[in-house]
């Protein structure tokens, strides 16, 4: 009897736990439309993950910069934290990679959509000013290039 429970005890302590992990962003790029997914793991764990979840975080990121959805890339790539004695990966992050697709509407024009639609002639010069600042806002320049535009819209 005790042999028995003995190996009942040594085979749930070699073959580890199971356990639950949950995705989370890494990194990305809006230009390439791709999320980096990760989990990560810990020695003696086997790690159960949800795809959908990875899926699903991944579409929010996505629809963010304006695409439709985000599809599975393909593969995985492990970035190992801890090694045992034999070389083997027991701590660490996996990372799936996610990729956007869908029509993505150009910042130049979803800004040019956030002009009022009343004429310029409607206009004060002072919110003529303000809409045209408001749109160089969002057109995400380096700071050298918006401070130079800026300077001349404030000189006209």
């Amino acid at each position: 009897m005790r042999k028995l429970l003995f190996l009942v005890m040594l085979a749930v302590v070699v073959t580890g736990c199971s356990s639950r992990k949950d995705f989370y962003a890494t990194g990305g790029s809006r230009a390439d439309g791709s999320i980096d997914m990760a989990y990560d793991f810990k020695p003696f764990e086997t790690p159960v993950v949800d795809y959908k979840q990875a899926e699903s975080i991944a579409n929010s990121k996505c629809a963010v910069w304006g695409y439709n959805r985000a599809e599975l890339f393909g593969g995985k790539t492990q970035n190992c934290q801890v090694r045992d004695g034999w070389g083997n990966c027991t701590t660490g992050q996996m990372i799936v990679k996610y990729q956007c697709v869908g029509n993505i509407t150009p910042a130049n024009q979803a800004s040019a959509s956030t002009l009022p639609s009343v004429p310029v002639g409607m206009l004060t010069p002072t919110q003529y000013k303000e809409a045209r600042v408001k749109v160089l806002m969002d057109q995400n320049l380096p700071y050298a290039e918006y401070q130079k535009q800026y300077q001349a819209i404030m000189a006209e």
